[in-house]
C-alpha cells in the first residue's frame, strides 16, 4: 500500500481558512483516490440524514481538498488537489470561529502522544447548550465522519496516524510508527483553535 495524507481546505465565517487532514494507506492510484474521497466528502456535507452542510452557517465552506503521496518519513513526493463547492445551509447564527467540533480517532494500542484528534469547524449556535454541542448535533457529526471512515475502508484501505521523526525528549517512542485507525467519533464537548483566528480583528456592534 502507499501512504497519503488527504488535507481538506476551507474557509471559517471570518473568510479565513481552515483545514484538517487524514492519513490513509491505500492501493489506490492518487487519481482513484481523489474520486473515492470526492464522492466521500460530498456525501459527508449533503448526505439528507446526516448531512454537515445543515449543521453549518453559509459563510463556512469546504473548497478543495489535497491526495497527497508519502515516503517512508511521510514527507511529500506528490500532490494532486480537487475542487468541491460545498457551503452551509442553516439559517442559524455560526458559533465563534474559535470553537470547534472534535473527533477522536481511536484504536487498540493509540497512545496518547499519537495524532488522535482532529478539529472541525464548529457547528451552528442552535446545537450548542448550556455550554455543550447537543447530543443529536454530536451524533450527526460521527455518523457523517463514520462515512467518510467507511468510504475509506470499504477497498481494504486503512486511515492511520504515525508518531512522526524521533523525539529527543522521549527515547522510547518509536519514531513513523503508523497506528491503524479502527472508529472515529465527536465529543459534545466544543474544543477551540484560537492560534488560528489570533490575527483576525474582532468586530463589535
Amino acid at each position: 500500500m502507499t501512504d497519503y495524507r488527504m488535507k481538506v481546505h476551507g474557509r471559517l465565517t471570518s473568510n479565513e481558512p481552515y483545514s484538517w487532514a487524514w492519513g490513509i494507506s491505500s492501493t489506490q492510484t492518487p487519481s482513484a483516490l481523489i474520486t473515492t474521497m470526492a464522492a466521500a466528502l460530498n456525501d459527508m456535507w449533503s448526505n439528507g440524514t446526516y448531512g454537515l452542510g445543515a449543521q453549518y452557517a453559509p459563510g463556512i465552506r469546504l473548497d478543495s481538498f489535497d491526495i497527497i503521496t508519502l515516503n517512508g518519513t511521510f514527507n511529500e513526493t506528490f500532490k494532486q488537489s480537487h475542487t468541491l463547492t460545498l457551503v452551509g445551509t442553516s439559517g442559524d447564527a455560526p458559533i465563534s470561529d474559535k470553537s470547534t467540533m472534535v473527533m477522536k480517532k481511536s484504536s487498540t494500542g493509540l497512545q496518547r502522544w499519537q495524532r488522535g484528534f482532529t478539529h472541525l469547524p464548529a457547528p451552528v449556535e442552535g446545537v450548542l447548550v448550556n455550554g455543550l454541542y447537543t447530543n443529536v448535533a454530536r451524533d450527526r457529526f460521527t455518523t457523517a465522519m463514520r462515512a467518510v471512515l467507511s468510504a475509506i475502508t470499504a477497498d481494504g484501505s486503512t486511515l492511520y496516524v504515525h508518531t512522526g521523526a524521533a523525539d529527543p525528549l522521549h527515547p522510547s517512542r518509536p519514531a513513523y510508527t503508523k497506528t491503524v485507525i479502527t472508529d472515529v467519533a465527536c465529543s459534545n464537548k466544543p474544543g477551540t483553535q484560537r492560534n488560528r483566528m489570533n490575527k483576525v480583528v474582532g468586530v463589535y456592534s
